[in-house]
């Protein structure tokens, strides 16, 4: 009997101490680390070679440099490293020991922080991939960066050797009602459309706030509102 019972309780702590391991950071510290092998993140390129983007005008990036970032996965693991987010590839970009990765399979995250700023991975939205958030709620603001890659043009008349660059092209809304219906954002009527629960309520707040756009405070401040009913 006290052997039957010594077995549960060494089974009960074992229990227990999977379900705190559950909560903490991954041990990004080990070596070698087990995070890009786990959770499919593909070696990308070392520090000391990165992609051969010097003779391109523009960056691809949101930001060039790698910043402190928190990778919030769905299996309540929480990863902090060092990150930027390639937007012309679509691509979120971190470091460990030096050495560069790229997340491999972008459906195991629930969240990404990249400095102030939180991402989200919509695959079924557009052609899917990454959006920023800035609204959460019944009604999630998202927003979809967007950089086009323009070949060189080569050498012309008085102008000379135009060079291959990166644009930023503008930036596209949606909102994302209660998770499951989706809209794209063109103007204050697609808005008002995407909202019809509340249309009355949206359009008086609108014109209360003489809001004739939608610059990303305006969107901000409506959601904010609809969310609040």
């Amino acid at each position: 009997m006290k052997k039957y019972i010594s077995s549960i309780i060494v089974l009960s702590f074992l229990l227990f101490s999977q379900m705190l391991l559950g909560q903490v950071p991954y041990p990004v510290t080990q070596t070698p680390n087990p995070f890009p092998t786990d959770y499919n993140m593909d070696k990308k390129y070392s520090v000391e070679k990165t992609e051969d983007y010097k003779d391109i005008e523009g960056t691809p990036y949101l930001n060039k440099e790698f910043q402190s970032g928190l990778f919030y996965l769905k299996d309540s693991k929480t990863i902090k490293l060092p990150i930027r987010y390639n937007i012309y590839r679509d691509e979120m970009e971190y470091q460990i020991d030096g050495v560069s990765y790229v997340v491999g399979s972008p459906e195991i995250l629930e969240k990404v922080l990249v400095g102030s700023s939180e991402f989200m991975y919509f695959p079924k939205i557009s052609k899917g991939g990454y959006f920023e958030v800035f609204e959460s709620g019944k009604c999630t603001l998202i927003q979809k960066k967007i950089v086009e890659y323009k070949p060189s043009e080569g050498s012309k008349p008085i102008i000379g050797l135009l060079p291959a660059k990166f644009v930023r092209k503008a930036d596209v809304f949606y909102l994302v009602i209660n998770q499951t219906q989706t809209f794209k954002i063109s103007n204050i009527g697609s808005v008002i459309k995407a909202l019809p629960d509340q249309n009355i309520k949206i359009k008086s707040f609108i014109k209360l706030e003489k809001i004739k756009n939608i610059k990303k405070e305006n969107l901000i401040e409506i959601v904010k509102y609809y969310n609040s009913l």
